[in-house]
């Protein structure tokens, strides 16, 4: 465990001069309870720039497989070489050995939530209710395959339903902030947020959270000095999973099956 969290510290150490100057989070409204951070992704640079820079107590939602080094072989071969589109496959499933290796242990020590998708999901969202009422706030990073614009794709919705439960358990409405992460500005763009209105059904107003959430990331990106946004995902991916853009769910069924 010590040699994992000398690990990290060399990894952090290495991404902080990487990731200079560090960001600056700018506002239109500062939380003033726990709440939920949704985040473009921009590749490998949202989730860097949020555990780095990001100065709020938070947890950050992570996908399951990357935390355990037997699945994370699939995920690496996958979502990180995208090899379905290269020669020399071995080789990609010799690296993406390698990676599941270093993966786990970074992110476990980067206050991280585990993402099922299956029924144990339910285990993702009882630690996020324990998280916000131990006063963390949560980031989460939701884009699905499905492209919208060149600063942000589609938002998957399930994690909505964190709401909910959140009320259940506080009585609180729960607030969700739009959040555009951009490298070579430097900047965390934190918009106005969007709460969750507990007299209403949460399938009701669903629609009108994530697109709010989906259209003010974007807008923030455009507000931004010129930059070239990175997205979620390189066009590679979708030439090697293209039949997978507007179905997330069987993609990752697809990782955790293939062998």
């Amino acid at each position: 465990m010590k040699l994992d969290y000398i690990y990290y510290k060399i990894i952090r150490g290495f991404a902080r001069v990487m990731f200079l100057p560090p960001a600056k989070t700018v506002y239109e409204e500062e939380p003033d309870e726990p709440a939920v951070f949704v985040c473009n992704h921009s590749a490998i640079r949202g989730p860097v720039m949020m555990t780095l820079d990001f100065k709020p107590k938070h947890q950050s939602w992570t996908i399951s497989c990357a935390l355990d080094s037997k699945e994370a072989v699939n995920y690496a071969y996958h979502d990180v070489f995208f090899s379905n589109a290269r020669k020399c496959k071995w080789f990609w499933r010799f690296m993406a050995h390698i990676i599941a290796k270093g993966l786990p242990p970074l992110l476990r020590y980067s206050n991280t939530i585990p993402v099922y998708h299956d029924t144990r999901i339910i285990q993702t969202f009882k630690q996020s209710i324990r998280a916000l009422t131990d006063g963390d706030h949560l980031v989460i990073f939701a884009e699905s395959p499905k492209r919208y614009s060149e600063y942000i794709n589609e938002l998957q919705p399930g994690f909505v339903d964190i709401a909910r439960l959140y009320y259940r358990k506080s009585k609180k409405a729960l607030k969700f902030y739009p959040v555009y992460l951009e490298k070579k500005n430097a900047i965390i763009s934190v918009g106005k947020p969007i709460a969750y209105d507990p007299e209403r059904s949460l399938d009701d107003q669903r629609d009108t959270l994530v697109h709010y959430l989906r259209d003010n990331i974007d807008r923030l990106g455009r507000a931004l000095p010129e930059h070239k946004p990175v997205n979620f995902l390189p066009p590679l991916w979708y030439t090697a999973y293209g039949q997978y853009e507007e179905d997330a769910a069987g993609y990752w069924k697809m990782i955790q099956d293939n062998e």
